[in-house]
């Protein structure tokens, strides 16, 4: 399972490098100035452009989309989405829930 990743998956991360690159164009930068200004590593900035999953943290793809102004813009749906709601999702997140173990041929 490890080096399964969906395909709906990848699309949407090529996408997403697609308005990475085309903002950080538009605001007249180098990948390597995108880079310096978000903290992150020349070598995130082009995995995260070419939409690769592979080596990119979560926190350096956020300080991207975030740099070049389009956070909110990829994530406007879970914005607008009243099923998450902050506070109702901040209260599940306190409750300690157990669940059973999942089998391996579950999957």
């Amino acid at each position: 399972m490890k080096g399964f990743f969906p395909v709906q998956s990848a699309s949407l991360l090529y996408r997403i490098g697609l308005l990475v690159k085309e903002a950080r164009l538009r605001m007249g930068l180098r990948q390597a100035d995108l880079a310096e200004r978000a903290g992150i590593s020349l070598r995130a900035v082009r995995h995260i452009e070419g939409g690769k999953a592979e080596g990119v943290s979560l926190r350096d793809f956020m300080l991207a989309l975030f740099t070049v102004g389009i956070s909110d813009r990829v994530f406007q749906a879970l914005i607008d989405d009243p099923a998450l709601d902050l506070d109702a999702l901040e209260t599940n997140a306190t409750k300690r829930v157990r669940l059973p173990r999942s089998n391996a041929e579950d999957f």
